[in-house]
């Protein structure tokens, strides 16, 4: 498997996808009673704040497991750019308030080992079965805020009518709705069914 230089990371533990502006973070927080085993699972990202190390990225999905006291994360991809399938291995870990995350990746450029101490990662709405709205925010400067957004889903395709439900709660959380961009996820021959990839790690891992 290929080493991944431009994957579209969906936890990033200095939100390089993100877009600045002026002003300071909305107090959007996580959600309430989050609940952890409804949202493992694979989530594809449909849209996410486009940034330029992700040219070429397409087919991203993320899948969730439990590992206890913290949540495996294993992203994969199709990039037309570096060739093929790749993924990227990490974990997470609850912060202090519900439906948020401390993320961190292994083994590669950037990928933030532990995560530091600060959520960058916060599920603001879910139903678990169909979409999930991820955001962050981090003061810039003093007077400026550097926003992440993301919306994954169940589906790989998902139907207008959720996008369109998903993005209107967007717009009602004030998030920077109108700064996403729609990940490609047409062509993904290369990108291995949901779990198999992950299962194949495991089995290597233990021989």
């Amino acid at each position: 498997m290929k080493s991944l230089k431009l994957l579209p990371l969906l936890f990033l533990s200095s939100c390089r996808a993100s877009v600045t502006s002026l002003g300071s973070c909305p107090n959007v927080r996580g959600i309430p009673n989050f609940d952890k085993n409804r949202y493992l699972g694979s989530w594809y990202e449909y849209a996410n704040v486009f940034e330029f190390y992700q040219i070429g990225s397409t087919c991203v999905r993320a899948t969730y497991t439990d590992l206890g006291n913290k949540i495996g994360v294993f992203n994969e991809q199709v990039n037309s750019i570096t060739g093929g399938y790749g993924n990227v291995k990490g974990s997470a870990r609850p912060a202090k308030r519900s439906g948020e995350f401390i993320v961190g990746f292994d083994n590669i450029p950037f990928g933030g080992g532990g995560g530091g101490n600060t959520p960058n990662y916060r599920v603001v709405d879910t139903d678990y079965t169909s979409y999930a709205i991820v955001y962050n925010c981090n003061p810039f400067l003093g007077f400026m805020k550097k926003e992440s957004l993301w919306l994954l889903t169940r589906a790989q395709f998902p139907s207008k009518y959720l996008v369109s439900a998903a993005y209107r709660k967007m717009d009602k959380l004030g998030l920077p709705r109108k700064d996403l961009a729609k990940t490609p996820q047409t062509k993904c021959k290369d990108l291995p069914p949901p779990g198999s990839a992950t299962f194949q790690l495991s089995i290597e891992s233990l021989g």
